[in-house]
């Protein structure tokens, strides 16, 4: 939220008095334009993020390279989306800001007033994640649905992860980018770069600054932080560079196709520890609901609850009576759950009723419940998790990968001039 509202702050910076001045064209992106006003609104605003991270602001030329090329392959991402028709409505933008307002505990008047009192624009920052969303809807439909994750690449990764797998790194990150289809010269000259950046780093420099000002990374205007990261989310040449490394030690050069990396440990938890759900046993009663008779729906359930306390067997009802076909034969049972695994309403009630309890009619997405916890545990359930975890920590990797390459490709056959 904090990080939200930086954001916001720099876009109040008082650039209207300069705008006249600085209005002059910066980079043409095929039949679009960035201007100077623009280039520096987004300067400050990321100079503004890192002072909060704390990261030393980098030289200023490169910096605004590295700027313009984040907006170039913005504006083409737009673009793109506009032509694909990816737009998000009202209702689906209202939604997502819920959301971000509950992930901060706050409802969506209070994110409002906290903007407003950081000194931002709330309208802005509507905008703001429209335009976030659009770029990730265009990125699910162009690389992420086309990613493919085989059995035996589960199987093989599951093999391969062993027991650091549950091992967990805070890494910031810095990729010296080669161009496509490099020439042995491009190749040296990267390696060249890279081993002078590592040397720089060797010898005190800021790595976040230095993520800002060469790295070609998709957080290099971040710092370079990538985040805690699972040990099996990190491709394996990255796991072995960081897994004897000390805290706040920087790894040899890793090559690969897309340039040479460079890996900060920030943090570990190199320990590995067990994956433990809390699991619910619970038993329920569906009644379901159709438009224009959910009156009639939560009579039903209210009536089938007074039958139950008035001593009738549940077991029973559930058989002559839910809506739920699997757990009816069961007598309403659905075995043992974690609160993922069922509609948030009714992990809510479940979470919340004492044992033996018979629920109040809970109303979720498919109809009215009544439910019955019968028991709660602790389950250690790492090794299910392990595999479960497993494609889509594979999807995770290709997705980062095929994304680098597919901006790189949208660069490659765009129209770009930098006036800079």
């Amino acid at each position: 939220m904090k990080r939200l509202l930086a954001i916001l702050f720099s876009a109040a910076l008082p650039f209207a008095g300069l705008a006249a001045n600085l209005d002059r064209v910066v980079a043409v992106v095929n039949k679009d334009v960035i201007v100077a006003s623009e280039l520096q609104h987004e300067v400050q605003r990321i100079l503004a993020d890192l002072r909060q991270r704390g990261t030393a602001a980098p030289p200023m030329r490169e910096f605004e390279r590295q700027v313009l090329e984040h907006l170039v392959a913005r504006r083409l991402q737009l673009q793109l989306a506009e032509l694909a028709g990816v737009n998000i409505g009202d209702d689906e933008l209202n939604f997502a800001l819920e959301n971000i307002a509950a992930r901060n505990k706050l409802s969506l008047a209070q994110m409002r007033e906290a903007i407003v009192a950081d000194g931002g624009d709330f309208e802005e920052f509507r905008e703001e994640v429209r335009i976030e969303m659009r770029i990730t809807q265009l990125r699910q439909k162009e690389v992420i649905a086309r990613i493919g994750v085989s059995d035996a690449e589960v199987e093989r990764f599951l093999a391969e992860g062993g027991a650091t797998a549950a091992s967990r790194y805070h890494l910031a990150h810095i990729l010296i980018a080669l161009p496509p289809n490099p020439t042995p010269e491009q190749q040296r000259s990267t390696l060249k770069k890279a081993r002078q950046v590592r040397e720089e780093l060797l010898a005190g420099a800021d790595f976040g600054q230095m993520a800002v000002t060469v790295s070609r990374g998709q957080q290099a205007l971040e710092g370079g932080d990538l985040g805690w990261r699972n040990a099996d989310e990190l491709p394996p040449p990255f796991l072995d560079a960081v897994r004897d490394l000390p805290l706040q030690g920087v790894s040899a050069l890793i090559p690969s196709s897309n340039g040479v990396h460079i890996l900060k440990l920030l943090e570990s938890d190199a320990t590995g520890g067990r994956h433990v759900v809390e699991q619910t046993h619970v038993e329920h009663i569906l009644i379901k609901t159709e438009s224009g008779r959910e009156e009639e729906a939560l009579a039903r359930i209210q009536s089938l609850r007074q039958r139950i306390l008035a001593g009738e067997n549940f077991h029973d009802l559930a058989r002559s009576h839910s809506d739920d076909p699997a757990s009816a034969v069961n007598g309403g049972d659905l075995g043992w759950v974690t609160s993922q695994q069922v509609v948030p309403a009714f992990g809510t009630a479940m979470r919340n009723l004492p044992l033996g309890q018979l629920s109040e009619p809970v109303a979720s997405n498919f109809g009215y419940h009544l439910m019955r916890v019968l028991a709660r545990r602790q389950h250690d359930d790492t090794e299910n998790y392990r595999r479960a975890h497993a494609r889509d920590t594979l999807r995770a990797r290709k997705a980062e990968e095929m994304t680098q390459s597919w901006l790189q490709r949208l660069r490659d056959e765009a129209y770009v001039e930098l006036h800079l």
